[in-house]
């Protein structure tokens, strides 16, 4: 779980950096786009787990 969490932010990390590059909004889009991935990854996983 931890390992797909690790993947996930830094594919975000890479993408912003690439898109963003050094601007002032980088940081802000960076941890944005974490939280909503690491709440939808939460959800799915509760949703795997429901089913069992």
């Amino acid at each position: 779980m931890l390992i797909l969490i690790w993947f996930v932010v830094c594919i975000i990390f890479a993408f912003v950096q690439f898109i963003l590059g050094s601007s002032g909004h980088a940081l802000e889009l960076f941890a944005l786009l974490t939280a909503i991935a690491l709440f939808l990854l939460n959800k799915f996983i509760n949703r795997m787990n429901i089913k069992k």
